[in-house]
């Protein structure tokens, strides 16, 4: 379920002959608050059960530099007993645990819902994207601090940021629901299957179970489907409660 990027490359050119050109001049344009590729500068909430104690809200805002340019993102739940919990979010993404660090150049929250269960709601909050998939987190309060899901075991130890919606050869999704009467979560991927026609895929689900905010895997399903099979919808959405987030 990995994301591989692209390496760059870079080519040097030397001009012979060249006619000396002025140097550039210091603009007097402050950076942009909000720049592209992402375009994301403006705060996001969801209302949810974040500690148990009733509804509370998740809120993610901008940090600005003195020029205006976003330097970092603030999460935070505001309680009813008026204290805050809250953490940047370099600082959730930071490696921990022999679990690598991740990229997350912006915050929007997208919803909160009973991922890990009746007693205490998650937010889902996107972080990055690419062409056709978004990246997401799971937030929640562990102890007096914001804490991130996490895969504690199996092949994707260490999975801290789940990918959704796809494109026409492939796709992501996540769904929360039950085994018997304990709560799991449900990671779901399609991929096109050779020969590429665009009707065969690869179908996989992780059932994961919850202890706290740690994710131990309990199964790995694996079929071929068709376009036309009930799973495969789904694997492309973020589906629970009140979040639905279709590919």
């Amino acid at each position: 379920m990995a994301q591989l990027a692209p390496t760059a490359i870079t080519a040097a050119t030397t001009l012979p002959d060249a006619t000396p050109v002025a140097s550039p001049s210091a603009s007097a344009t402050p950076p942009t608050a909000c720049p592209p590729p992402w375009g994301v500068c403006t705060a996001s909430s969801a209302t949810g059960n974040f500690d148990g104690s009733g509804q509370e809200v998740f809120r993610a805002s901008p940090v600005p530099a003195p020029s205006g340019a976003i330097v970092d993102w603030l999460l935070e739940v505001s309680l009813p007993d008026g204290r805050n919990v809250s953490g940047r979010l370099s600082g959730l993404l930071a490696g921990r645990g022999g679990c690598p660090a991740l990229d997350g150049p912006y915050a929007i929250v997208r919803g909160a819902a009973n991922f890990a269960g009746a007693s205490r709601d998650l937010a889902f909050v996107e972080i990055n994207h690419g062409s056709s998939t978004g990246f997401g987190i799971l937030v929640g309060i562990q102890g007096e601090a914001l804490g991130l899901a996490t895969v504690a075991s199996g092949a994707e130890r260490c999975q801290r940021t789940f990918p959704f919606s796809g494109s026409v050869t492939h796709g992501n999704g996540l769904a929360c629901g039950r085994r018997g009467s304990a709560p799991v979560l449900w990671v779901r991927q399609v991929a096109d299957y050779p020969p590429r026609d665009y009707a065969h895929y690869d179908w996989y689900q992780a059932t994961y179970a919850w202890q706290g905010l740690q994710l131990y895997l309990l199964s790995l399903e694996h079929a071929v489907i068709t376009s036309d099979d009930s799973r495969f919808g789904p694997s492309y959405a973020v589906a629970c409660g009140s979040v639905s987030i279709r590919g």
